[in-house]
């Protein structure tokens, strides 16, 4: 460590710019990451954090929410095999305005039980409950200028909604989502269409799933977020750039170190003509790797962790620090791996040539 100390501190050029190049490259890895976390936020949160841990959808379903549609008798027979555990949920894509003459705003309804396990808390208002024509909504709804006490109306039906509250992270499908009772939805789509016929489009379950009913699946939380249209596809494409910088970015460190320790060779063959073995050698360059490694993540993180706090609240952006720690780790340990080549090279280095002046 402390050959490898010296060394840095006396080429600090060639190796700022290294460490220059390692700060921009993960930073933007680290960002992707962020990305990756926070667009499947977008798309699943509000069922991410719902206190459930299965739902029961018609077997016809092909596990989503908004296409599943259970009968009064398959919601009833499930009441009463779970009892408290179950409570049903309605979900539906519509817009709200401020008022009547002003633009549309996107909006997913989450019709609910105020009284069941699904009512999210609130950081700013109250919850919600059994009032007629509410609504808690999502935190991107006061960016766009609506507070507690307003009132906004659906479009669809001119029926007037209360906001009553705020609640954080409920996206489903990349729209910010709105809470209202069951009651207050039926009245929405009553108006909406008056042959409208009340039904339940899923239930959440907690703890252990019993027996299926006929007409029906049991669904983990899992499943169902997996199955939310358009969920895969964006994880895996935005995870795979991710890792492949990640690597790119650990190789780009491999080449830098090897062209370095090219042009050092004749020290290297001095330092073994005076006695130095590869081991203490092999030691060096893997500290100094490891250094500029970590030293860069470290940066780069803590970056991205200060550009992720002035961020606007519509970004979908979410750190998760498991994930950061996980490609953190991966980094330093392919950027280890990828020095190899670097000490195979100083291995090779035979000191008679070099002090006898036969280096080529």
């Amino acid at each position: 460590m402390r050959l490898a100390w010296k060394d840095l501190k006396y080429n600090w050029k060639k190796y700022l710019l290294v460490e220059i190049i390692v700060v921009l490259m993960m930073f933007m890895v680290l960002f992707l990451s962020g990305l990756v976390k926070g667009l499947g936020s977008a798309v699943s949160s509000s069922v991410e954090h719902m206190d459930a841990d299965a739902f029961l959808l018609s077997d016809d379903s092909e596990k989503l929410l908004t296409v599943s549609n259970l009968t009064a008798d398959e919601f009833k027979t499930a009441q009463d095999e779970y009892n408290s555990r179950i409570t049903p949920i309605d979900i539906q894509r519509m817009y709200l305005q401020k008022d009547k003459d002003s633009d549309k705003i996107d909006v997913t309804y989450f019709a609910i039980d105020p009284e069941g396990f699904l009512n999210p808390a609130v950081y700013q208002g109250q919850k919600l409950d059994n009032e007629a024509n509410t609504i808690v909504l999502d935190d991107d709804y006061e960016s766009k200028g609506i507070g507690v006490g307003d009132t906004v109306i659906d479009a669809a039906s001119g029926i007037s909604l209360k906001v009553v509250g705020f609640t954080k992270d409920a996206m489903y499908g990349h729209v910010s989502v709105g809470y209202i009772s069951t009651d207050t939805y039926t009245s929405i789509m009553k108006e909406v269409n008056p042959m409208y016929q009340e039904s339940v489009h899923a239930a959440a379950i907690q703890g252990e799933a019993g027996k299926e009913i006929d007409g029906t699946q049991l669904y983990s939380k899992q499943e169902i977020i997996k199955a939310i249209p358009g969920y895969q596809a964006e994880q895996m494409t935005i995870t795979m750039v991710e890792w492949l910088l990640v690597v790119i970015t650990a190789l780009i460190i491999g080449i830098f170190f090897f062209v370095i320790n090219l042009q050092k060779e004749k020290e290297y063959g001095v330092l073994k003509a005076i006695g130095t073995g590869m081991g203490s050698l092999a030691s060096m360059i893997l500290c100094q790797v490891f250094l500029i490694a970590a030293c860069g993540a470290v940066i780069a993180a803590c970056l991205v962790y200060v550009m992720s706090a002035a961020l606007p609240a519509t970004m979908p952006f979410t750190l998760d620090g498991l994930q950061v720690a996980v490609v953190l780790c991966a980094f330093v340990l392919i950027s280890i791996t990828g020095s190899l080549a670097t000490m195979l090279r100083v291995s090779r280095i035979d000191p008679a040539q070099i002090i006898g002046g036969d280096f080529q």
